[in-house]
């Protein structure tokens, strides 16, 4: 029997995720062919890591994944989506916030819905926790569907929110303070150093493919694990804290020999 899993990413992450996960695991019932996974967070209320950690997790689960986005950072209610990508024929949901953005670039759309009524409570009135009451759930009434046509009304692909990132934007800091960034480097070689300016904040950086092999508070740059993505950081210590540096602010970086 093949398995379908759940990966919801969402930046509910305190009591509220277990309330989340128990109301989706309540609606599968006793189906064993899926497996509600544990919750993905991201940073509260930043498109820019939502949109990556979808990415990032989509390169690593298997064909037939539903990734399921409990997250609105917005003012209004954007439009609910549920598509599939044409590579690994993977399963999105969630308000189109932006958060879908680079998975289908990178995995195209096979197609795409409207889903926002699949999301509109019973009651009229405003829930303060839909994300329990009516999304959760849905999750997982989704999850059991092999219809695709039950998901809602088709749209135009170019109906999916688009962000415009530019080059060396932080979209990622992990618990050691390392921040993952967008786009490249120019073919930097082992030592290489760099002047590095974040913020009103600049300091001195080396290059090096391991960057553990560095003295204890070195700043590096160093190939992540992260689909050719590069990374910044401090050996041993947390950088990123260290500078106050933010998702979504831009690293600038000028060669030095």
């Amino acid at each position: 029997m093949k398995a379908r899993y759940v990966v919801v990413v969402t930046d509910c992450t305190d009591i509220a995720a277990n309330e989340l996960r128990a109301s989706i695991i309540n609606e599968v019932g006793d189906r064993e062919d899926i497996i509600v996974e544990p919750f993905v967070p991201v940073k509260e209320f930043s498109v820019l890591n939502c949109n990556f950690a979808v990415r990032l997790m989509a390169d690593v689960y298997p064909p037939g994944t539903l990734f399921a986005v409990i997250f609105n950072p917005m003012k209004e209610r954007p439009k609910s989506l549920i598509g599939r990508t044409e590579h690994k024929d993977l399963i999105f949901m969630g308000r189109n916030t932006g958060a879908f953005d680079w998975l289908t670039r990178d995995f195209g759309c096979r197609e795409l819905y409207d889903a926002s009524g699949l999301f509109t409570a019973a009651s009229p009135e405003f829930q303060s926790f839909a994300g329990k009451l009516v999304t959760a759930p849905t999750i997982g009434k989704i999850a059991r569907w092999a219809d695709a046509t039950r998901f809602g009304s088709a749209v135009p692909k170019e109906e999916i929110e688009r962000l415009s990132i530019p080059d060396r934007t932080i979209i990622h800091i992990d618990n050691f303070g390392m921040m993952k960034f967008t786009g490249g480097m120019d073919n930097p070689q082992e030592n290489d150093r760099f002047e590095v300016g974040i913020n009103s904040e600049t300091f001195e950086a080396v290059y090096c493919r391991r960057m553990m092999s560095k003295d204890n508070g070195t700043w590096v740059f160093f190939p992540g694990s992260s689909f050719g993505l590069y990374e910044l950081g401090k050996v041993r210590q947390y950088g990123a804290q260290s500078i106050g540096a933010q998702i979504g602010d831009v690293i600038e970086i000028q060669k030095l020999n």
